[in-house]
């Protein structure tokens, strides 16, 4: 090939390409890898009749890392993705269940008239999420065995839907298949919810319902006797449902925040309801240094449950901080344990837990 064919064909190939980029150039992608690692060591005043000490992965938050992509594709709309990783940093394993991408995997259009997505994703209790005292007083502050939902638990198979914000409000739909079939409804779940924010103050309200789920109360609340007979192991159900409200209000460094939820459990012919209330206040003495105090009230049958929490935090940089908690919960009830989110039966009514640990984002 001579320098004249040479030539000719180098020049045919750039305008090529430049028309091709000219043709694409509205098709901008960006993908960002984010993630988190939080660490404590715990102290557990009961467990089964000892005490304990523990270290713990994402007590505040879950350690996490994952990716974020959208890709323009003109008219104000969007591809958007998003594959979140949950895992334990004090023994590498994957979080969730085992799976990969067990926090977040879903995949969607973001459009002027809103967002759709699908894949497993929250459900629409996490608008009340940063209302809690759980936003900042970790997974042992969580409400009895996250039975409402509101410390943020997902759904598989979810086709979601989220409004525009108009004048601070916005809305959210979805809806998960089961999968079986022949019964549309087996294993399927709903939720909606609604959230406002104007200046101070933010509410959000919201509703989940799952079919054909099972709970474990003796181990996860302290709970033997749930629907009338004791019960030991796992109890099927046939729905659980929760309604929640919530708000916060913020004056100047204090933070204002309350929560109510409902939820009911049915067994057959059997019902059980859980409520809670909480309320606390989030104080920032300095940029760098915060502190959160709360206290949240559940009954269930003629169990009364009272949860204090006490978080201190110190941000060393705008990712990196450390914190301290103090979480105590007693409880009223006939052969009803004490026991705070994901930590073992107490002997007796009362348990506390204390924990030390470091959070970094990235």
């Amino acid at each position: 090939m001579n320098r004249a064919t040479k030539a000719k064909l180098l020049s045919s190939v750039t305008v090529a390409c430049s028309l091709y980029g000219v043709g694409t150039a509205y098709a901008q992608s960006n993908v960002t890898m984010f993630g988190l690692i939080d660490e404590s060591l715990n102290y557990v005043s009961n467990e089964g009749g000892h005490s304990a000490f523990t270290q713990t992965s994402g007590n505040v938050q879950g350690s996490r890392w994952g990716f974020k992509g959208t890709e323009d594709l003109g008219g104000g709309y969007q591809a958007i993705f998003t594959l979140e990783n949950g895992f334990a940093l004090n023994n590498g394993a994957f979080g969730q269940g085992g799976l990969e991408f067990g926090r977040q995997a879903f995949v969607g259009l973001a459009m002027p008239a809103g967002t759709i997505t699908l894949g497993r994703q929250y459900d629409f209790l996490i608008y009340l999420y940063s209302m809690t005292n759980l936003f900042d007083t970790g997974t042992y502050g969580f409400h009895l065995g996250d039975y409402d939902r509101l410390g943020g638990e997902r759904l598989n198979n979810a086709i979601a839907y989220q409004s525009p914000t108009f004048g601070g409000l916005k809305v959210g739909m979805l809806y998960a298949p089961g999968g079986e079939p022949g019964h549309l409804a087996a294993g399927s779940a709903q939720s909606y919810g609604i959230s406002y924010s104007h200046g101070s103050l933010n509410f959000a309200a919201a509703y989940t319902s799952v079919n054909n789920t099972a709970i474990t109360p003796a181990t996860t609340i302290g709970v033997p006797d749930l629907f009338g007979t004791p019960q030991s192991g796992t109890i099927e159900l046939s729905r659980i449902s929760t309604v929640a409200a919530g708000g916060s209000y913020q004056f100047g460094p204090a933070l204002l925040h309350g929560v109510y939820s409902l939820t009911d459990m049915k067994s057959g012919n059997s019902t059980a309801v859980l409520s809670t209330w909480e309320g606390g206040v989030t104080y920032w003495l300095s940029p760098v240094v915060s502190l959160v105090g709360g206290y949240a009230y559940s009954e269930l049958n003629e169990a009364r449950w009272g949860q204090y929490m006490f978080t201190a935090d110190y941000f060393l940089s705008k990712r990196t901080d450390l914190y301290a908690l103090l979480n105590y919960e007693h409880v009223h009830g006939d052969d009803v344990k004490a026991t705070l989110f994901t930590a073992m039966p107490s002997s007796g009514g009362n348990q506390t837990i204390v924990s030390l640990g470091i959070r970094h984002r990235f």
